[in-house]
C-alpha cells in the first residue's frame, strides 16, 4: 500500500488554478520595490513598471524557472545523523512552529513574556523529542536587545540543537555578512557544501515583496543557505472570500518567490511553504484552525507538488485559548490535510493562540499526535509475510493470537504505536484530568536528562564576536 494520500483537485481543476495564477502573474504583477530584484526580473525578460515598482511575469519565464528548481533539497544539520533530504518522495518530516513570544505556565495557566531561558529550553526540547526532525526559530524574548535580536535567536538555536535549523527571524542585508560567518563557522563550511540554515521568504499579501527583506533572501541565497518561499493571506482580508481565491494568490505569490530566486541563483535550494489563514469576519481577527485552512493547504501543497516543490505545509496552528479538545481537534484536521496532500513537511508543535503562546505540555503531547500521524501515514505492508495466513491457520475459530511469535515480534518492532504520554490505562470510575500535568512533567524531565552536544570552543566564540562586531558596528 502507497502512503496514504488525499485529493481536492481533479486534474483538470490544477490546470484551471494553473492557467489562472499564471494569468495573474503576466497581467496583475507582483509589487517588489526592491531596484536589484527588478533588474533581475528585467534581464529575465519581465515587464516592469518602476515607478509603480510592478513586475508582470510572463508565462514563458514562470515555466522556465521551475524547470531549473530542484526537486529535492538537502536540510543538512550541525550533527549530520539529522540531515534531511525534502522531497521526491521521501517520509513526511516535522518541524516546531514558532515565531511567539509568550509561554504559557501548563499548571496555572498564567501567561508571561518568555525569557533567554525559555528560548534555550525550548530548543533543547525540540532537540530532544525524536518527533521533531528539524527545529523553527520558535521563541523569541521581548527584552532582546533589537539591535541584533535575530542575530541572537539564531545563535541561541544553532548552540542548543544540533539539528537543521529554519529561521523566521526577520534579516535586513546589512544582518547578512554576520549571519553567514556564525553559520559557516558552525558548519565548518560553506553553506553550499552543507546547507544547515534555510530561512523563511514571506510575501506581504496580496502579491507583493517586502524591499528590504527580498535584499536580505537575495544574499542568503546567493550564500548558499535555503530559501522557503512562504506566502500567509488571510482569506477575506488580504486574500479573496474563497478557498479558490485565497489560493490562486498563495501560489501567484509562491510562483514570484521562484522566478526571482531561480534568476539570482539557478538551480538554488527552495521550498514552498504555504500558510493560508481566515479572517473572522465578526472580529478581524487571525484564524489558523479554521476547516477553511484545511482546504487551503490541500489545494496548495497539490499544486506545489504539481510544479514538483519540495513543499512544507502549516499544520499546527491552533485558535484555541489553551492545550484542551479544541486544540487536538484543529491540529489533527490541518496536520491530515497537509500530509494526505503529499507534503514533505509539516509544521507540527508546540503552540496554541494563533502560534502566540508557547507550551511545553502541548510540545510533549504533540510529539505523540505526530506519533500517530507518522503510523497512519505509514499505510499497510500487504504481502503474504504481513497476512499471517500461517497464524490464522494455526489458530483457527475461537482460539486467540497472544501466545503467536509474530505477536510478540511485531509488537516489539513497532507494528502497533506506543505513545509516551497519551493515557491507555483503564478508566475506573473517574475522569481523567491529568494528561497535561503528566506531559508537562515529561517535558521538565527530558530537559534535565537531555544535553546537546556543545559547539567547538572557536565556533563558539566566532559566534559571539560577530555579534559584538555588527552590534558595535550599526551602534
Amino acid at each position: 500500500m502507497e502512503r496514504p494520500a488525499s485529493t481536492v483537485l481533479s486534474e483538470s481543476e490544477r490546470a484551471f488554478i494553473h492557467e489562472r495564477t499564471l494569468w495573474i502573474l503576466e497581467n496583475v504583477g507582483i509589487s517588489i520595490p526592491s531596484t536589484r530584484a527588478l533588474d533581475l526580473l528585467v534581464k529575465g525578460g519581465a515587464v516592469v513598471d518602476r515607478e509603480r515598482h510592478l513586475a508582470r511575469l510572463p508565462r514563458q519565464l514562470v515555466e522556465h524557472c521551475l524547470s531549473t528548481a530542484p526537486g529535492v533539497v538537502r536540510l543538512a544539520a550541525r550533527d549530520s545523523s539529522h540531515d534531511i533530504d525534502l522531497g521526491g518522495g521521501s517520509r513526511l518530516v516535522c518541524c516546531a512552529d514558532g515565531e511567539g513570544t509568550l509561554v504559557a505556565d501548563d499548571a496555572t495557566g498564567l501567561v508571561r513574556d518568555a525569557t533567554l531561558a525559555d528560548m534555550r529550553d525550548v530548543c533543547r526540547l525540540h532537540d530532544a523529542l525524536p518527533e521533531i526532525d528539524f527545529v523553527w526559530t520558535s521563541l523569541v524574548a521581548p527584552s532582546l536587545d533589537p539591535i541584533v535580536a535575530p542575530l541572537l535567536v539564531d545563535a541561541i538555536a544553532l548552540r542548543e540543537s544540533s539539528k537543521h535549523l529554519q529561521s523566521v527571524s526577520p534579516k535586513t542585508p546589512r544582518m547578512v555578512p554576520t549571519l553567514v560567518t556564525m553559520l559557516e563557522g558552525v558548519a565548518g563550511c560553506s553553506l553550499f557544501e552543507r546547507p544547515i540554515y534555510s530561512f523563511l521568504h514571506c510575501t506581504v499579501s496580496p502579491l507583493q515583496h517586502d524591499p528590504q527583506v527580498t535584499e536580505a533572501s537575495l544574499d542568503l541565497v546567493a550564500s548558499g543557505a535555503t530559501v522557503c518561499l512562504t506566502s500567509m493571506p488571510q482569506m477575506g482580508s488580504t486574500a479573496p472570500m474563497s478557498v479558490l481565491g485565497t489560493a490562486i494568490v498563495i501560489m501567484a505569490e509562491l510562483l514570484s518567490g521562484v522566478v526571482l530566486f531561480q534568476l539570482a541563483q539557478p538551480a538554488c535550494q527552495l521550498v514552498c511553504e504555504p500558510m493560508p489563514a481566515v479572517t473572522d469576519m465578526r472580529t478581524g481577527q487571525y484564524l489558523g484552525g479554521a476547516p477553511e485552512v484545511a482546504l487551503a493547504n490541500l489545494a496548495c501543497v497539490e499544486m506545489s507538488r504539481f510544479y514538483g516543490l519540495p513543499t512544507i505545509g502549516s499544520g499546527s496552528t491552533t485558535d484555541a485559548k489553551g492545550v484542551n479538545f479544541q486544540a487536538g481537534a484543529e491540529g489533527m484536521l490541518l496536520w491530515l490535510s497537509v500530509a494526505l496532500a503529499g507534503a514533505d513537511g509539516l509544521v507540527a508543535s508546540s503552540f496554541f493562540n494563533g502560534s502566540r503562546i508557547f507550551s511545553a505540555a502541548k510540545t510533549v503531547l504533540d510529539a505523540d499526535a505526530i506519533g500517530l500521524l507518522q503510523r497512519f501515514m505509514s499505510g499497510v505492508v500487504v504481502d503474504d509475510e504481513s497476512a499471517l495466513l500461517d497464524d490464522i491457520v494455526e489458530v483457527g475459530p475461537g482460539g486467540h493470537f497472544l501466545g503467536r511469535g509474530s505477536t510478540r515480534a511485531r509488537t516489539r518492532s513497532g507494528e502497533l504505536f506506543e505513545p509516551r504520554v497519551f493515557h491507555r490505562e483503564r478508566c475506573d470510575g473517574r475522569v481523567d484530568v491529568g494528561l497535561i500535568g503528566d506531559a508537562a512533567a515529561r517535558a521538565r524531565e527530558i530537559l534535565v536528562e537531555h544535553h546537546v552536544e556543545p559547539l567547538p570552543d572557536a565556533a563558539d566564540r566566532l559566534i559571539d564576536s560577530a555579534i559584538e562586531k555588527y552590534r558595535a558596528a550599526v551602534a
